[in-house]
């Protein structure tokens, strides 16, 4: 292998490994939730935390996510080389990324009771209305990316075990979502057990995602995958 060939590879297996972020993700909404003072993991959302003393932790997090997701995105591109999915994929991947990013940038307005002693809006702000709908591409994005992947094992034989997994995760990360959104009262802003399946929701998608990433490293490291393709193949 030339030394050209050998820094492609290097850079390759970097993009990849950001497919952890989003789990990642999920790991630093639970730890914050968990440090901050009159925050139920189990009956907020995720994007709460957004607000606040600490807000900034979440709003970081949002958007080093989606920075990593796309950076992630790329690195599938150039690993899946042909083939069906290896164009879907990554689009929908980059998608992804691009919604949490702007799940960062536009933050979310209190709900009644968090943060602590701090009054919601009587009415939705602009960037409110706009992090919300957000929540609607993104899950449609991360959701066609998975059953993407599905199909792709389909079609090439990948194995019984991986396209099972592929297909329940793409089929239970937007049906526990709908789960936690029927668990909410948009009109109260408040809800029971809807953070509870929202992080369900994550876990599933989102850990795929991990899942998906280190088979793709995997492949790199034993040489069976695609060769890494160059940003102007």
């Amino acid at each position: 292998m030339s030394d050209s060939q050998a820094r492609a590879r290097t850079r390759l297996r970097t993009l990849l490994a950001c497919g952890f972020a989003p789990l990642l993700f999920l790991l630093v909404i639970l730890a914050d939730g968990a440090l901050q003072p009159g925050y139920d993991s189990i009956d907020r959302w995720g994007s709460e935390l957004s607000n606040g003393e600490w807000g900034w932790v979440q709003i970081a997090n949002f958007v080093i996510t989606g920075l990593l997701t796309a950076a992630f995105a790329v690195g599938v591109r150039r690993s899946l080389g042909s083939g069906p999915g290896s164009r879907a994929i990554p689009v929908f991947t980059g998608i992804l990324g691009f919604c949490l990013i702007v799940g960062g940038v536009f933050v979310t307005d209190p709900n009644p009771g968090f943060p602590p002693g701090v009054q919601p809006p009587a009415e939705p702000t602009l960037h409110a209305w706009i992090h919300n709908l957000n929540l609607f591409p993104a899950w449609a994005a991360l959701t066609v990316a998975i059953l993407m992947a599905a199909y792709r094992a389909m079609s090439r034989k990948e194995g019984a075990a991986w396209t099972l997994i592929t297909l329940a995760a793409g089929v239970l990360t937007p049906l526990t979502l709908y789960v936690a959104a029927r668990h909410f009262d948009w009109d109260t802003r408040s809800g029971h057990s809807h953070g509870l399946w929202q992080r369900v929701s994550q876990g599933i998608g989102f850990g795929w995602y991990a899942v998906y990433a280190t088979r793709l490293l995997r492949g790199t490291m034993s040489g069976r995958g695609p060769r890494p393709t160059s940003p102007h193949e």
